[in-house]
């Protein structure tokens, strides 16, 4: 017989109670992989940022430091060239990979109106991918680290273990969407193309490891191909994600339908057009043929039309809601997301030019560009869109407050300085080497790279601000209810 608990005044007795709902190791509530996702993005956004103003400083005052371990003839060697690799793959594969797969996760179902599928799956490809990743960050310090790109610096089993994570994000990202792709909404396109992409550049590049690993490739080529990579991965994957969420949050932020939908699928097929085809203009070598090297160079300079498109589109869609860009939320990051995203697509058409690139090859001005483009447009368009989901995944009521200011201005501010202090100092740098006769190092790049670290310092300080508004957000914020997708709306649940 079940007992009434507010018609019997006496307290259950243990065999009363109904059973307790057994809690998994892998959680599969809805939205627990968003949360895990964009939690760990913003410890790893913290953790690169620190990296980041540590490489600059060793390019200031240079120290190297060699501890031997006596084993296998193996040791921990810290310097400059490891440091900003780690820092390069701490910043695209740990903060704005996961800050990617935690919109994924996020944005899927809300634009399909069903349970995302695999929940668990997607937690547990959330570890894997991340304690892979931290393996593969702390083996930069301890085996050589190849004269490659740095995102193609990490070991071959590293990049299957990244690869093998990526597959169980796509399965459950196809899974759920692939019934309604057909019209579906413009981010869910974008989010589809990019996901590909960096299921198929990882799996590459873990083959061209392991292909090298066991009979060896030519230098020449292993370098040519991990350039590639490297490019591809920021073109495709990177920028098809920076497109996804933007196209989500500035709607929701502005409250209203996006102005122009058939802008917005123009600038997917642009974009889908140009993207791979940028990343060949890395490919510079006599064996490369010259048309090869040259469509990738035109592909580069018109990826500023899609991203004008985008611009143009997102703007007239906060027509009449201007007063969103000077707050502090998810719309001016948008903003500053939509600025970046233009200046940093204008100074690769500039760095394509054949002139520019000579004079540029092998200086700090890629340092520079990367600077814009990760933490400028794809850092932007993550802090947009974390600022949307955040309230609504961990159900807390937040409106930011001095953090989130700190936050949108110390990022906008350090990333802009330093990125144009590195591009300052690859100027310098390529006028001090064309000349005949020119000195190894030119005393007066101190001066560039200490503004740049200063600069990025700035940009560290934000990190360490989204992190205390996180905190604070969790810890102190009123709870409200939302309704999550594929689950029934309570009485009073916003949405």
């Amino acid at each position: 017989m079940t007992v009434n608990p507010t018609l019997n005044p006496k307290k259950l007795r243990p065999y009363d109670e109904p059973p307790r709902r057994r809690r998994t190791l892998i959680p599969d509530r809805p939205d627990s992989a968003a949360t895990g996702f964009l939690v760990l993005a913003t410890l790893w956004l913290a953790f690169a940022a620190g990296l980041g103003v540590l490489a600059i400083g060793l390019r200031i005052i240079p120290f190297e430091l060699s501890i031997p371990f006596g084993i296998f003839d193996l040791g921990f060697v810290l310097d400059e060239r490891r440091v900003h690799v780690a820092f390069v793959n701490a910043t695209v594969y740990g903060w704005l990979t996961n800050a990617g797969f935690g919109a994924i996760a996020f944005f899927t179902p809300r634009l399909t109106g069903r349970r995302l599928a695999l929940e668990k799956g997607l937690n547990a490809a959330l570890g894997i991918w991340n304690l892979t990743l931290l393996g593969g960050i702390a083996s930069l310090y301890v085996f050589d680290v190849e004269p490659t790109a740095p995102l193609s610096a990490l070991p071959w089993l590293i990049d299957g273990g990244l690869a093998f994570a990526a597959l169980i994000v796509a399965g459950a990202f196809f899974a759920t969407a692939t019934t309604a792709l057909r019209g579906a909404y413009v981010s869910l396109w974008f989010a589809a193309v990019a996901l590909l992409g960096l299921l198929g550049l990882l799996g590459l590049g873990a083959t061209i490891g392991l292909v090298d690993w066991f009979i060896g490739l030519d230098d020449v080529l292993v370098a040519l191909g991990s350039a590639f990579l490297d490019r591809a991965l920021v073109t495709v994957w990177l920028v098809g994600m920076a497109y996804a969420a933007l196209h989500y949050v500035v709607p929701r932020s502005a409250a209203q339908p996006l102005a122009w939908g058939g802008v917005g699928w123009l600038t997917w097929l642009t974009w889908l057009a140009l993207a791979p085809a940028s990343a060949l203009a890395v490919l510079v070598d006599v064996r490369i043929p010259f048309f090869v090297t040259t469509l990738g160079e035109v592909a580069t300079m018109l990826l500023i039309v899609p991203a004008g498109l985008a611009a143009g589109n997102l703007v007239a869609t906060m027509q009449g809601r201007w007063a969103i860009l000077f707050g502090r939320g998810a719309g001016a990051m948008a903003a500053v997301a939509l600025a970046f995203l233009f200046a940093a697509s204008m100074v690769e058409a500039i760095g394509a030019l054949r002139d520019v690139r000579m004079l540029v090859v092998g200086t700090a001005w890629a340092d520079g560009a990367f600077i814009w483009a990760a933490y400028g447009t794809f850092t932007f368009a993550a802090f947009a869109l974390a600022d949307h989901a955040f309230p609504r995944i961990l159900r807390r009521a937040w409106g930011g407050g001095i953090l989130s200011s700190a936050q949108l201005w110390l990022g906008f501010g350090g990333a802009a300085l330093a990125g144009m202090a590195l591009m300052g100092a690859g100027l310098a740098e390529g006028s001090m080497f064309a000349q005949p006769g020119a000195a190894a190092e030119d005393p007066s790049l101190i001066v560039y790279r200490g503004f740049a670290l200063a600069a990025f310092g700035l940009v560290a300080l934000s990190a360490l601000a989204m992190l205390a508004n996180l905190f604070l957000m969790y810890t102190s914020a009123e709870p409200v209810a939302y309704v999550a997708p594929g689950q029934p709306a309570a009485a009073g649940a916003g949405h």
